[in-house]
C-alpha cells in the first residue's frame, strides 16, 4: 500500500535536492512572468497611442475633404440653381459633425492639440455659416447677390486659415507619432532583454544549485570514506546536534 502521508512524501519526494532545484528556479520564472506581463502591457498602451495618432491624422484630412465637398456642392448649386448639387453639401454636413467629434477624442490627451482643434472648430463653424448664408441668399435674392457674398467670403480666406490650422495639427501629430513609435520600439527591445535576462537568471540559478549540491555530495562522500573512528565521531556529532535541535523544537520532525 502506498503511503501518502506528509512524512512519507517529505522523505521520498520532497527531498532537499528536489526543493533546491525547483524553488529558486520557480522564483526566477515567476519574477520573469511578472516582468514580461508588465512590459507587454506597456507595449500595448504605447501601440494604442500610435493607433490614435494615425487616426487623428486621418481625421484632419477627412475634415478638409468634407469641407471641400461642402464647398463644391454649394458652388454647384449657386451656378446652376439645381438643388441636386446640394447633395454633396448635405452629406458633408453630417460627416463633418462626426469627424470633428472623433478628432477631439483622439487629441484629448494633448493640451496644445486641444487648443488647435478648438480653433479649427471655430473656423469650420464660420465656413459652414458662410456656405449656408450664400445658399439662403441665392434662394431669396438670386444669383448675383449670392455671387457678391461669395466674393466677400473669398476675401476672408477662411479656407486658407482652416488649412493652416489643419497643417499645424498634422505636424503636431506627426511629431507625436515619431515619439510614440520610438516608445514602441523601446518596449519591444525591453521585452527581448527581459526574455534574455530570465533565461540567463534561470541558467545561473540552476547552475549554482547544482554546484552546491555537488559540493555537498562530495563532502558527504568524504565523510563516509573517512576512517571508522573519525566517521563514528562525525556521525555521533551529527546525531547529537539533531537531538539537541529536536529538544529545542519539539514540533519539528525533520
Amino acid at each position: 500500500m502506498v503511503d501518502w502521508s506528509w512524512r512519507a512524501l517529505r522523505r521520498n519526494t520532497l527531498t532537499t535536492p528536489v526543493l533546491l532545484r525547483s524553488i529558486p528556479v520557480g522564483v526566477v520564472i515567476a519574477a520573469g512572468v511578472l516582468a514580461t506581463g508588465w512590459t507587454h502591457r506597456l507595449l500595448a498602451d504605447h501601440q494604442d497611442l500610435v493607433v490614435h495618432t494615425f487616426q487623428a491624422i486621418d481625421n484632419t484630412k477627412d475634415v478638409l475633404i468634407g469641407l471641400d465637398d461642402a464647398e463644391t456642392g454649394q458652388r454647384g448649386y449657386l451656378l446652376s440653381g439645381d438643388r441636386r448639387y446640394l447633395e454633396p453639401y448635405d452629406k458633408a454636413l453630417g460627416r463633418l459633425w462626426r469627424l470633428r467629434g472623433e478628432l477631439r477624442s483622439h487629441i484629448s490627451d494633448n493640451a496644445a492639440q486641444v487648443a488647435r482643434v478648438t480653433a479649427l472648430d471655430t473656423l469650420v463653424d464660420t465656413k459652414l455659416a458662410e456656405l449656408k448664408d450664400s445658399i439662403a441668399l441665392h434662394d431669396t435674392q438670386g444669383f448675383q447677390a449670392a455671387r457678391d457674398r461669395e466674393i466677400a467670403m473669398m476675401e476672408r480666406a477662411t479656407m486658407d486659415r482652416i488649412r493652416a490650422v489643419i497643417g499645424e495639427i498634422t505636424r503636431g501629430e506627426t511629431t507625436l507619432l515619431a515619439e510614440r513609435q520610438s516608445e514602441v520600439d523601446r518596449d519591444e527591445r525591453r521585452i527581448r532583454w527581459v526574455a534574455v535576462a530570465i533565461a540567463l537568471a534561470s541558467f545561473l540559478t540552476r547552475a549554482g544549485v547544482e554546484i552546491y549540491l555537488a559540493r555537498r555530495e562530495r563532502r558527504r562522500d568524504a565523510q563516509e570514506g573517512a576512517p571508522p573512528a573519525l566517521a563514528s565521531s562525525s556521525l555521533a556529532l551529527r546525531r547529537a546536534d539533531q537531538g539537541s535541535a529536536r529538544r529545542r523544537r519539539p514540533g519539528l520532525w525533520w
